[in-house]
């Protein structure tokens, strides 16, 4: 199923009580602070008086977020605001909204395995993926669990004083698990999560590939899911809180997984993919005793179309591969044969002329 995130649920009610423009009379603070704010107004943690009921008058501000026809301001400006986001219980009840969302989850089995640097970069990602839950559903709705004792020490030192979110021991109580895992058997949707639902990332960071496909190892009787583009799971970010916050945009948005993964794609998953891509697809050409990598001008044009590649992405990913050129596909009938070099099929070039070439890289 899909979700209502709070400050869409907020919007709502402040619509219904006929607020538009409430402002905020602090700082923001971090991230996505519309939906922060609506977690801490339902908690009654801040409260929100309209503007005739406020003691003193509310100066102007600036839209600083919108969500559902509600525009959120803050700062000085020149819109006039009709309520007041204050520190303290307000006029406007939000008690009956009710959160329910699906848990996520780290599982943190494999830390022993990983290397120092691996772990502080664990921990990084895991600081980043609670404030992304806090984004798109609430602080309640993430935890770690399977923490080894090593663990707990090292997570305890590097969050002093306080770890920021809950770590368990074991998970029960769940309608369903659903582990994340590149190779799962059957691709993650919507459809299968409701709000009693655990989602479970496994908490590797593998620099050396040496722990490549160890998720399948994690709660084994448990479904596994895969997250792909269109089928292509190499491109789809491996970061702990890039994973999280793909599965949550799409668990809050009208969108299709693809649309999602598409949106959230990193620049660095980007690049991963390229150089993955033209290992595979590159094609050999020996023309003069000179051996050159073309790519396919077809396959050149759907990366650029597919994925938003710029030049940038290309010249990189070049470097990786020694080079390479984008070539018209009239220039295999320009092949006057073929040989094998390093198990690789390469084709004989009888000419080779500026009109076969688009661009080359670098």
């Amino acid at each position: 199923m899909k979700f209502k995130s709070p400050k869409v649920l907020v919007s709502e009610k402040l619509i219904s009580e006929g607020i538009h423009r409430p402002k905020l009379l602090f700082n923001p603070g971090r991230g996505d602070f519309f939906n922060r704010l609506a977690y801490r107004l339902v908690k009654g943690e801040y409260g929100v008086f309209r503007a005739d009921e406020f003691d003193e008058p509310i100066r102007p501000g600036k839209v600083v977020s919108e969500c559902c026809g509600v525009e959120l301001l803050a700062f000085k400006g020149d819109v006039e605001p009709d309520a007041a986001v204050v520190r303290r219980p307000g006029s406007i009840d939000f008690s009956k909204i009710e959160f329910r969302y699906p848990d996520f989850a780290v599982d943190m089995s494999f830390f022993n395995k990983l290397l120092p640097s691996e772990r502080k970069s664990l921990m990084v990602q895991l600081e980043i993926a609670y404030g992304t839950i806090k984004d798109f559903f609430t602080p309640e709705n993430f935890f770690v669990f399977n923490l080894p004792p090593k663990g707990k020490t090292f997570m305890e030192e590097f969050f002093s004083p306080r770890v920021p979110f809950p770590v368990k021991v074991e998970i029960s109580g769940y309608s369903q698990v659903i582990v994340l895992d590149p190779n799962g058997e059957e691709e993650f949707t919507h459809e299968e999560v409701d709000e009693n639902t655990l989602i479970v990332v496994g908490g590797i960071v593998d620099s050396s590939q040496r722990l490549k496909g160890s998720t399948r190892e994690l709660l084994p009787s448990f479904k596994h899911r895969r997250i792909t583009y269109k089928g292509i799971v190499s491109v789809v970010p491996d970061r702990i809180n890039e994973i999280v916050k793909i599965v949550a945009d799409y668990l809050t948005s009208p969108d299709d997984l693809y649309t999602a993964v598409r949106r959230n794609l990193t620049r660095d998953s980007k690049l991963r993919f390229l150089r993955e891509f033209l290992e595979e697809n590159l094609v050999r050409f020996l023309y003069r005793g000179e051996l050159l990598r073309g790519l396919p001008e077809s396959k050149f044009r759907w990366l650029k179309e597919e994925f938003g590649l710029t030049d940038f992405f290309f010249r990189k990913a070049a470097k990786h591969v020694s080079g390479f050129f984008i070539f018209r596909e009239s220039l295999f009938g320009k092949v006057k044969g073929e040989t094998v070099k390093r198990k690789k099929r390469v084709f004989i070039l009888e000419e080779l002329s500026d009109e076969d070439v688009v661009t080359k890289y670098p």
